[in-house]
């Protein structure tokens, strides 16, 4: 019940949306919340693909419904603690965006999981990565959302620090992993340019359907009932707690801050991730890794930094 009240009190109430035309002139203490909310989901999520590695015996599509039902379930509960008996019509409400974003969603969950069984976990974070590129083009095409030029420099500065992190195993992924990574990417990116949109209307209702209508995706290729308890406790926490209480946090970032900017935190998972494999299985990242994780933290901190002070002098 206590992670209800916390994950209800995140969501957006009655707040004003800012314009989505808006440039970066929010107040410094909407901005500071937003880069915080952003980070503050990266860094919860960062488990996610270690989460996956400990699994045992499920399969992909075994992983994807339970880990899209217990997200299902979870935001439910959230719309009924928010809504109650308007619920129904929340959810009924959330129109033609709402139901791009519901399948953006389901789609880039499914993909995610799917990409981490088929390549590397190393490919996958890497083209993610890529993310914050497609974030600014998405951005700019759909909201005419201009992408301060240190955002650019930030953007770059990441990736490539991702590509030093990850040189060495490029070439360990399989094409269809690959490909489903950025497919990955690009869907995300799109979600949260929606979302910047029509973030307090459809965010829970979508993040519920796409649970749901994942998990009953992959329930006709998918065998729960042969799933270990030890999965489906993982997948339990993974997809009833990590997963939706990232969400909220990153995708409601975008109601004080750019897309662009929300999703340059997307880099800090492929410093994150490498080290939660370390600590629970015992990988030792390289030294190359470590420098590659000093540019990306780097990049992101200066974009901040940069971002915070001419909000001040403002």
């Amino acid at each position: 019940r206590l992670s209800l009240i916390v994950l209800a009190r995140a969501l957006p109430g009655t707040k004003t949306r800012l314009p989505v035309t808006q440039q970066l002139t929010e107040p410094t203490d909407n901005f500071r919340k937003g880069i915080l909310m952003a980070a503050a989901g990266v860094i919860i999520i960062s488990p996610d693909g270690l989460f996956m590695r400990l699994l045992d015996h499920a399969g992909t599509w075994d992983a994807i419904f339970y880990r899209s039902l217990f997200m299902g379930i979870t935001f439910t509960l959230v719309l009924l603690w928010q809504h109650r008996a308007q619920t129904l019509n929340v959810i009924l409400g959330i129109g033609r965006r709402g139901v791009l974003a519901v399948f953006a969603l389901t789609a880039s969950n499914m993909g995610f999981v799917a990409a981490i069984t088929h390549t590397t976990v190393a490919n996958t974070l890497v083209i993610l990565a890529i993310m914050p590129l497609f974030s600014a083009l998405l951005g700019w095409m759909i909201l005419g959302e201009r992408v301060a030029n240190r955002t650019w420099w930030a953007i770059f500065a990441g990736f490539f620090g991702v590509v030093i992190i990850f040189a060495d195993s490029l070439g360990g992924g399989t094409l269809t992993g690959d490909v489903l990574a950025l497919f990955t990417a690009i869907l995300q990116a799109l979600t949260l340019v929606i979302l910047r949109i029509d973030g307090e209307r459809v965010m829970v209702p979508a993040f519920c359907l796409s649970g749901f209508l994942a998990a009953t995706i992959s329930s006709g290729f998918a065998d729960p009932a042969a799933v270990p308890v030890h999965d489906v406790a993982l997948l339990a926490v993974l997809g009833g707690f990590i997963v939706p209480a990232a969400f909220l946090l990153f995708f409601s970032s975008v109601r004080y801050i750019p897309a662009a900017e929300a999703s340059l935190m997307v880099l800090l998972e492929t410093v994150l991730g490498p080290i939660w494999v370390w600590l629970v299985i015992g990988e030792v990242p390289t030294v190359v890794a470590a420098i590659g994780g000093i540019v990306i933290i780097g990049a992101i901190a200066g974009n901040s930094i940069v971002a915070l002070r001419s909000e001040t002098d403002q």
